[in-house]
């Protein structure tokens, strides 16, 4: 399977310059499946809640129409609001349908993220091409269980706005996930700097990449891009048979 990851430097609270800034990065895509990072269409907020859409808004219909235009799937996450309350919801469409979605467990608290979200409280797989996919959102990545795979999923996406002063985190994290899980991890972080007010803005610094399922990192980057690789079932099954410590779990 060809995926695309697009590490975008948001333009805040601007859907539709993000639309063709995105879609001008996809110029020559052939992927089938892109990945676009957390809150990819207004950048990382919490308390602006004019940013919120519902399922049927026009965020989801842009996706829709450049899954269905281009004949790919297309992922990532949006401000989503839903009978009077608000979700980080990760969505993924295909080709001109809703493949499913996935509302934020791990709320970050040090953002107010638990005052002004409602966390979710399941996990989610879903399946496209013959792969089954775990998708997470950014803080969900600090909690293992979560990413806990019995044999459910061969692709975990992490989705993210991911601050510089814990980048080492993200990518000793995402490497982790990989290799407890043997599975592949892609991890899509944006770029650029996010001002909030005169004393508060937010850098953040890509280190999008993705990690076959020996914990290999295979494609990495510090600006913004498209990052291409092509992901096989072959390396899950080689990577499980070689080390097939997953039958051994016993919680």
């Amino acid at each position: 399977m060809n995926v695309s990851i697009v590490q975008l430097d948001i333009t805040a609270k601007n859907t539709k310059a993000n639309f063709v800034k995105i879609e001008a990065l996809l110029a020559d895509c052939t992927s089938d499946l892109v990945v676009l990072p957390e809150m990819f269409s207004t950048g990382y907020f919490t308390d602006d809640t004019t940013l919120a859409q519902p399922m049927n808004g026009e965020i989801i219909s842009w996706m829709l129409d450049y899954s269905q235009r281009h004949s790919t799937a297309i992922c990532g996450s949006l401000l989503c609001l839903e009978n009077g309350e608000l979700f980080n919801r990760f969505v993924m469409v295909s080709q001109g349908e809703i493949l499913g979605h996935y509302d934020k467990a791990h709320l970050f608290s040090m953002a107010n993220e638990n005052v002004h979200f409602t966390p979710g409280n399941t996990k989610v797989d879903m399946v496209l091409n013959g792969f089954k996919i775990r998708p997470i959102i950014c803080y969900d990545l600090r909690f293992p269980y979560s990413s806990f795979n019995d044999s459910e999923y061969d692709i975990l996406i992490n989705v993210a706005s991911w601050p510089s002063q814990r980048i080492g985190h993200w990518d000793a994290l995402l490497r982790a996930r990989a290799i407890e899980n043997q599975a592949y991890v892609i991890g899509c972080n944006r770029v650029g700097e996010q001002v909030y007010t005169e004393d508060k803005k937010s850098h953040y610094p890509g280190h999008s990449g993705v990690y076959r399922p020996d914990g290999e990192r295979l494609v990495h980057s510090v600006k913004e891009e498209v990052l291409r690789l092509t992901i096989t079932q072959e390396a899950i099954a080689t990577t499980r048979k070689q080390l097939p410590f997953l039958n051994d779990r016993r919680m």
